[in-house]
């Protein structure tokens, strides 16, 4: 038995991506594994790594432009999510179950479809895989091998599936044009009476500490000692590398939490939602919005307002997860599928005025802290973190 970190790196033109998962009880002998990985792995011990290379098709069902359906708008199952009517809408992609009267596919089928467009009655629907399109490479490193002292009757895994399926590929812009991810409702919170419900201080994080670790380790790609760091949205936790001497500066909403904050030199009060200017000059290396950009009510306003902060090459970070405050939360992000979300805010960060190279990290079903409250309900795995990073021209 062993576990292996296998991670996927890919890119859809000058957005590059790189996807991981653990895997857990990983049995050489039962499973299911890519071309080459297991071979490849054979006589490799703890911390060796090795990695290969896909070519479209090979890894994922090949592009099939059979696949590219023309369906009559009727045959959507429209259904309501927090109180709104879910429609089709082109660049969106929905499980394959909202779609009636396909070959093989039910009303639980969760297998996700792409809406390329949307004219009247007619919509254009895309049954391919999400990475159908495109070349990739996989890296497995062992974290370590275990003795066999016990066996599950029945249980194997496809590591292709569980590393590939559900999310992967779901970033990549759509062929026909920028996605309509805003549509009316789509940033109406529950309640939006911020100053109220951020008044007292609640000292708690969102996230479990694995996942702040990653969160911590991918900004850390970024950052480097000496730059000047704007947390934006900030509170008691900043999730930056401690290895780092940064000059940071906090603004969020609740100045108890940040006085809080050891990470911060300096702090601001203040709303964006009420007020997306932000209210520092700057110049800053760098942007960090940790787990909170799902509040923002004119998420583009304020992403305009970071880009202005920052110096020329300066990079902003976001980094989201599947935790957040229920009434605060845009209902639009909650619609959306987790690597959908990146997708979404690459497009915000571009209409925003980010250019050059932008891209994506996620890290999924790592090792929640047994300490942790939450340990047993997740079954002891991590909370998924995504971290989206771009440039100022």
């Amino acid at each position: 038995m062993a576990t292996l970190e296998l991670a996927l790196t890919w890119n859809d033109g000058n957005r590059r991506f790189k996807d991981r998962i653990t895997a857990r009880r990983v049995n050489a002998w039962r499973d299911i594994f890519p071309s080459g990985l297991k071979e490849g792995l054979q006589g490799k011990t703890e911390g060796e790594s090795i990695s290969l290379d896909f070519a479209p098709g090979t890894l994922v069902p090949a592009y099939n432009d059979g696949l590219v359906r023309e369906l009559d708008t009727r045959r959507f199952r429209s259904v309501s999510v927090n109180g709104r009517r879910i429609l089709p809408h082109p660049g969106r992609f929905y499980p394959l179950g909202l779609f009636s009267g396909l070959a093989g596919v039910y009303p639980g089928t969760m297998t996700p479809a792409r809406v390329l467009a949307v004219n009247g009655d007619a919509m254009t629907v895309d049954l391919n895989h999400p990475l159908a399109r495109f070349p990739f490479s996989l890296e497995a490193a062992i974290q370590s091998i275990q003795d066999k002292v016990s066996d599950t009757g029945g249980l194997l895994y496809h590591w292709g599936e569980e590393l590939c399926d559900n999310g992967p590929g779901m970033q990549a812009r759509s062929p026909n044009g920028p996605t309509e991810f805003i549509t009316p409702g789509f940033l109406d919170r529950d309640d939006e009476d911020d100053g109220r419900f951020y008044a007292a201080p609640r000292f708690v994080g969102h996230v479990d500490d694995t996942a702040g670790d990653n969160l911590a380790a991918m900004y850390g790609r970024f950052l480097e000692s000496g730059m000047k760091v704007l947390d934006l949205m900030s509170s008691v936790q900043s999730h930056l590398p401690s290895g780092l001497e940064l000059d940071v500066t906090g603004l969020g909403m609740n100045r108890e939490e940040m006085e809080a904050n050891t990470a911060l030199a300096e702090i601001a009060v203040h709303d964006l939602n009420l007020d997306p200017a932000i209210p520092l000059s700057g110049p800053f290396d760098a942007v960090v919005v940790s787990l909170s950009v799902e509040y923002l009510a004119d998420p583009v306003a304020v992403l305009r307002e970071a880009a202005q902060r920052l110096v020329p090459g300066g990079v902003i970070l976001i980094g989201v997860s599947n935790r957040w405050f229920p009434t605060k939360t845009t209902r639009g992000w909650t619609e959306l599928h987790e690597f959908e979300r990146v997708g979404y805010l690459l497009q915000l960060l571009e209409e925003a005025g980010f250019g050059g190279p932008m891209g994506a990290e996620s890290v999924r079903n790592d090792w929640r802290p047994q300490a942790d409250r939450h340990f047993l309900e997740t079954r002891g795995v991590s909370d998924p973190v995504h971290v989206v990073h771009a440039f100022r021209q």
